[in-house]
């Protein structure tokens, strides 16, 4: 055990063990708390498949030396409250929240059990931690938050679709991630000379694949191109829906998440997803040892990448300049 890992008081000795080490102690597995609002049926976008391979890589898997107790909201938010206080009920050793919404459910029902957040957008604006150096509290984040990242999925849109000033933007309307993320879409495009036509999404109804009324609001200004916001919705429930949608709206359309372009849209610019999960993951880890999760700095994004999907250009008969091709970090064909 390192040094930092125990109190010891001479004489009267007192010893804060980790959680791995008491573990040990007593014979009891570390019990983790997985509190998602994903569906529990895994899919392209799921986060738990990330987080337990890397767990794996670091020396800890489920039923042999930890027990992961999993609680899903499958994309109903008013569901989380409870499903948080089962885990704390347990009690569970620390509870890894997926998600805002998550995260923030977790926070209200302890602030003892350790808690790392992730697939989250700003805890610091959100209030969640108080700053990404030392968050303090029972709680750190692996965040995918970065202002600079609105401007440059504009540059990319522009670049894509030469003379472009309208761009019709769909986002879930009451889910703060996706809201933040226009505002800040919006903000950057008077500076590129473009217009932003948002379009709400709020009733899951809206997006079913029979459903013509998403289109017809995309199309409604004559946008030249489609930017998807983050979403609950989008991701978790409807992916393949939101594809559809734009093709059917005939819009060269940017994704945050290259998931969406692995089942056929045409490009995306944004945080590699699988690489944020293997980061809370290493931070679960360090819990597990004996780290303090509020004295874990929030980590932030160190790569971003631009994934283009040449079959959906085809289909689409958008053309993709060479020099963004070049700038591509992959080229699905």
């Amino acid at each position: 055990m390192r040094r930092r890992e125990f109190i010891g008081v001479l004489g009267g000795a007192t010893v804060v063990w980790p959680i791995a080490a008491r573990a040990q102690r007593t014979g009891k597995l570390p019990r983790i708390g997985y509190l998602s609002d994903e569906p529990p049926d895994p899919n392209v976008f799921h986060s738990r498949d990330y987080i337990l391979s890397r767990l794996h890589q670091l020396g800890y898997d489920d039923g042999r030396n930890i027990i992961v107790d999993y609680r899903y909201a499958d994309g109903k938010a008013e569901l989380l409250p409870s499903l948080a206080t089962d885990l704390v009920a347990i009690p569970v050793d620390l509870i890894v929240a997926i998600g805002t919404p998550a995260s923030r459910a977790a926070l209200a029902a302890t602030r003892t059990i350790p808690i790392v957040m992730a697939r989250i957008g700003d805890p610091v604006g959100y209030g969640l931690v108080s700053s990404v150096a030392r968050p303090g509290g029972n709680a750190t984040a692996v965040s995918v938050f970065t202002q600079e990242l609105a401007q440059k999925r504009l540059e990319v849109l522009k670049e894509a679709v030469p003379g472009l000033s309208r761009i019709a933007a769909l986002y879930e309307q009451n889910f703060p991630p996706s809201e933040n993320e226009l505002k800040q879409f919006m903000a950057a495009a008077p500076g590129l000379n473009v217009q932003v036509y948002p379009v709400a999404v709020s009733d899951p109804t809206y997006l079913k694949e029979s459903s013509t009324g998403v289109v017809s609001e995309i199309t409604s200004k004559s946008p030249q191109a489609l930017f998807v916001a983050s979403s609950l919705l989008f991701e978790l429930i409807y992916p393949s829906q939101i594809v559809n949608l734009a093709f059917k709206s005939g819009l060269p359309a940017l994704y945050i998440r290259r998931e969406y372009v692995e089942i056929g849209g045409l490009m995306s610019y944004g945080v590699p997803y699988v690489e944020m999960c293997r980061a809370a993951a290493y931070d679960i880890a360090k819990i597990l040892e004996g780290e303090k999760a509020g004295e874990l700095p929030v980590q932030l994004p160190v790569k971003i990448e631009l994934v283009v999907n040449l079959k959906a250009a085809k289909a689409l008969g958008v053309t993709i300049p060479p020099l963004l091709l070049a700038r591509a970090d992959e080229i699905i064909e």
